[in-house]
């Protein structure tokens, strides 16, 4: 055989290698086509369901957002009213301190004018009291002595 045929064979081979070669690689660019396609689909179905959750979530936020806004506003209101209330209140205890403190005043005036002397009075008639106690006392320990008891 010459080299011409053996050239012709060779090539013959690789042509044919090549042929199976190019089928094969068509047959498996076919198939990541399909798989290229498939996670397109796929990412396409998540990408529509995060947008799905995101206007969900957003929709939730606009509404928690709403009512937060109309809490806040009255607990605005309600702190201002009890702040109020409170000030009221502050200003009528003034005005009940004033109004009661010149019975108070009195009240100690009396107190201290008062409380001394009763007292004494009230030590002077204990010690009368103890004092007879024990001349009557004495008294009856003579008596007993005198009827022989």
């Amino acid at each position: 055989m010459e080299l011409n045929e053996i050239l012709k064979v060779v090539s013959i081979f690789v042509l044919l290698a090549l042929g199976v070669f190019i089928i094969y690689l068509i047959f498996y660019l076919g198939n990541l086509n399909k798989l290229i396609n498939s996670s397109l689909i796929e990412i396409m179905n998540f990408s529509k369901s995060i947008e799905t959750t995101l206007q969900e979530v957003s929709k939730d936020i606009s509404e928690v957002k709403q009512k937060l806004e109309v809490t806040l506003s009255n607990l605005d209101e309600t702190s201002i009213q009890i702040k109020k209330s409170f000030q009221n209140i502050d200003e009528k205890v003034n005005s009940i301190e004033e109004i009661y403190k010149p019975f108070t005043q009195l009240s100690n005036y009396v107190y201290n004018k008062v409380a001394t002397p009763l007292q004494n009075t009230s030590r002077v008639i204990s010690g009368i009291y103890k004092a007879l106690e024990v001349f009557i006392g004495v008294l009856s320990k003579k008596g007993e002595r005198k009827n022989g008891y």
